[in-house]
């Protein structure tokens, strides 16, 4: 058996490389965050509208949110409207119908990093108060 010597500043780097290493790897972020949507459920009357304020806590990222029923996907091939910001309003109609209820979906996405799980909102059409 041959016996390997180590000085002790290679032994150093090879420590500092592994400490490195495994902070980025559990520091690092490889995902957006979900986006939140704030009100995240609310009813009104058929055919009216409420505000909502999509958002992500990933500096730099961007929205996309459909409310086909679709999944929306990032800005590479979007299907939905994007929202080119880390947060926006978006004005969302109540269904006609009494009864019925709109999804709202929403992704955040960044190039480099995984796109967000989707985030849901509900939003149901129910008599005026």
């Amino acid at each position: 058996m041959k016996k390997i010597t180590l000085s002790f500043d290679v032994l150093a780097a090879i420590i500092t490389v592994t400490i490195l290493q495994a902070c980025a790897s559990v520091g690092g972020l490889t995902q957006c965050a979900t986006p939140t949507l704030t009100p995240e459920k609310a009813s009104g009357a058929p055919g009216s509208t409420i505000m909502v304020t999509i958002s992500t806590t990933t500096t730099g990222a961007n929205l996309c949110y459909t409310i086909d029923g679709t999944t929306p996907t990032d800005g590479s091939s979007p299907h939905g409207k994007v929202i080119a910001a880390q947060s926006g309003t978006v004005q969302v109609r109540f269904p006609d119908v009494f009864g019925r209820t709109l999804k709202l979906q929403a992704i955040a996405f960044k190039p480099g990093l995984t796109d967000s799980p989707v985030a849901a909102g509900y939003y149901t059409a129910l008599a005026s108060h």
